[in-house]
């Protein structure tokens, strides 16, 4: 069942000629720079060391303490919906967009629950807060894990 109109695999993009499905499937979700490789050099700036990267519990949180059960996700905000007054929404096919990003937010909300529901202290960081106040973001992390040691 496919959410998007047309035919991903035929339609040719302006970039080198990529189908929109093989300019899709390079889409890297691991590793991104504004987000995951920002906060992992935080951590270890600040000294917070014993996390993993992307554990295989629900939800694959980015950043994960699984002694203490602190889960870390640093959420995009164009790619969660956050609205932090950057205006970063679709221009184009719309309507397939804004249906994505919805179905991503409900996704993170039950992940959110489910981890929650198993003893898990979840904290989610949106891009723009790790941008604009990083210390913030790292603090938040400390208390939970000085909590839960």
């Amino acid at each position: 069942m496919s959410f998007w109109p047309g035919d991903a695999e035929r339609e040719v993009t302006t970039f080198g000629r990529l189908s929109r499905g093989a300019l899709m499937a390079r889409v890297r979700s691991k590793g991104n720079k504004t987000t995951e490789m920002r906060l992992a050099r935080l951590l270890s700036q600040a000294g917070l060391r014993g996390w993993r990267r992307h554990h295989n519990i629900p939800g694959r949180p980015d950043f994960v303490w699984h002694a203490v059960k602190v889960a870390v996700f640093a959420d995009g905000c164009f790619w969660h919906g956050h609205c932090c007054g950057k205006n970063i929404s679709p221009r184009t096919n719309t309507e397939a967009w804004i249906n994505k990003i919805n179905r991503n937010r409900a996704r993170d909300r039950k992940t959110t629950r489910v981890l929650r529901g198993r003893g898990w202290v979840v904290i989610r960081l949106w891009e723009c807060q790790l941008l604009r106040n990083p210390t913030g973001c790292v603090d938040k992390i400390r208390r939970a894990l000085r909590t839960r040691r």
